[in-house]
């Protein structure tokens, strides 16, 4: 290898900002893509002139665009303005924000999930304690835990709360401090295994079936809510992610609208037969796109409005745009936050040109205006060849022109329209035979007269004796 190769391979090196971003084709194999998000900068606490954060557990973005950093060491929520700059200090007046797990704010109040405590704290901008929420006196509760790690609230009041070592789902407490029930449990899989098990304890012994397996669903590990009220839960393990309820959103009733879509794999695809993802925290933006962090590796899962994967970035290291602890995420306009509790510091990704059409595109497709996104689909088309939902996106628009020859020209080279390729197939050959009808009639018909004439000479000859 000649030296300057090596220098250049060096400097590149040096110079990387994150893992390269990538997204799942038809096959569901890894590819390349263009990249949607780019990392511009990290806000450290130092940066900001208010020394480092200490032991950081999570962040929140308000409806007014201020974003609150849960500094647990430092016993304070450092609050930042729209372009992460230094808003205020707020100092909870009542209790130590050690021990901390989650935030929320909306409407001027501050919620802080106090694992420590078990209690939720309610706070006003100035650290005073409105309103503390202490397990409820519910029979409904029984014997579940009730220790606070993560809390949001919705329009009407209703605070939902995630407990540790608990599988029940989150908790809904009313406005008056009631238990309102759990929300949104997750099933418990039922693999091969798991059912041979189960049919084997009517025929264990009381000491055998003490030593099986107790199947529980797996507890949440973070949530979100949208501005329509939906919930999006995101769960760090699953056994077989596909199809599994690694992301869920829920609606008011509880209920996980995925439910009915087509199969999916959550994360990334496994290794040596294990799935490397652990999602840790989940955001959604003003569109209705999700980003799920996953704490082990780093990565950011983006998913459109329909929760269809679109790519991932980020991953794991010590250049920008990579991560060591990464904590909790959060959206900002079309920004993306990540907390780092190892790096003590905030990392900010912007949507880059090919990420802006990425998400116009996608978000007028879903609403079924396929003309409407052709020219988005084309532009990302220049900027990635081999984007298979591109393809099938301009498909459909030129399908819904009635030209089904060049639909399925563009369905043929998507990965992910198989399934309409052949409706243009079908619709195609239908169009070929009606067009064609007379001259194939008049063919069929020839072709009738000529086995039947042959017939009758082939009969008379046998008459005749002559075969």
């Amino acid at each position: 290898m000649k030296k300057t190769t090596v220098i250049f391979i060096l400097l590149l090196c040096l110079t990387a900002t994150a893992s390269a971003e990538y997204r799942y084709n038809g096959f569901d194999e890894p590819v390349a893509t263009a990249d949607s998000f780019t990392p511009v900068k990290t806000v450290s606490g130092m940066m900001l002139g208010i020394g480092d954060f200490k032991d950081p557990a999570d962040l929140f973005a308000d409806e007014n665009g201020l974003v609150y950093v849960l500094d647990c060491g430092n016993d304070r929520i450092a609050v930042l303005n729209s372009d992460l700059t230094f808003n205020s200090e707020i100092v909870p007046a009542d209790f130590d924000l050690a021990g901390s797990g989650g935030i929320f704010a909306a409407g001027g109040l501050i919620y802080v999930a106090h694992t420590e405590d078990e209690k939720i704290y309610v706070i006003n901008t100035a650290g005073e304690t409105v309103r503390e929420i202490s397990r409820p006196d519910s029979a409904l509760l029984g014997g579940a835990a009730f220790t606070p790690v993560k809390v949001l609230a919705d329009g009407i009041g209703t605070v939902y709360m995630l407990s540790a070592n608990s599988t029940q789902g989150a908790y809904m407490i009313g406005g008056d401090g009631s238990f309102l029930g759990f929300f949104g449990r997750n099933d418990v899989v039922l693999n091969f295994r798991r059912m041979l098990e189960l049919a084997s304890r009517r025929f264990a012994s009381d000491e055998q079936r003490a030593q099986m397996e107790n199947f529980v669903p797996v507890e949440f590990a973070n949530f979100d809510i949208d501005g329509e009220g939906f919930i999006y839960t995101v769960t760090a393990y699953s056994e077989n992610p596909e199809q599994s309820e690694m992301i869920k959103k829920l609606n008011p009733m509880g209920g996980n609208v995925l439910s009915k879509l087509s199969s999916r794999t959550w994360g990334d695809n496994p290794v040596n037969n294990a799935y490397p993802t652990s999602y840790t925290d989940i955001a959604v933006d003003e569109r209705g796109f999700s980003y799920a962090l996953d704490g082990a590796g780093g990565k950011i899962f983006w998913y459109d409005n329909n929760l269809c994967q679109i790519s991932v970035f980020g991953g794991s290291g010590s250049v920008i745009g990579t991560f060591t602890g990464p904590t909790a995420i959060e959206t900002l306009d079309d920004r993306v936050l990540v907390l780092d509790n190892v790096k003590n510091s905030i990392t900010v990704f912007e949507k880059t040109r090919f990420g802006a059409l990425m998400t116009d595109g996608r978000e007028l497709y879903n609403s079924g205006r396929f003309k409407e996104s052709r020219d988005i689909f084309r532009e990302i088309i220049t900027m990635d060849p081999d984007c298979d939902f591109a393809w099938g996106a301009l498909g459909a628009a030129v399908y819904e022109d009635g030209d089904a020859e060049a639909a399925k020209e563009y369905f043929e080279r998507s990965m992910t329209a198989s399934e309409k390729y052949s409706e243009v197939k079908k619709e195609l050959r239908g169009r070929w035979m009606k067009s064609h009808f007379a001259l194939i009639f008049i063919g069929t018909l020839l072709l009738a007269l000529i086995v039947i004439a042959a017939s009758k000479l082939v009969t008379a000859k046998l008459k005749e004796g002559r075969i």
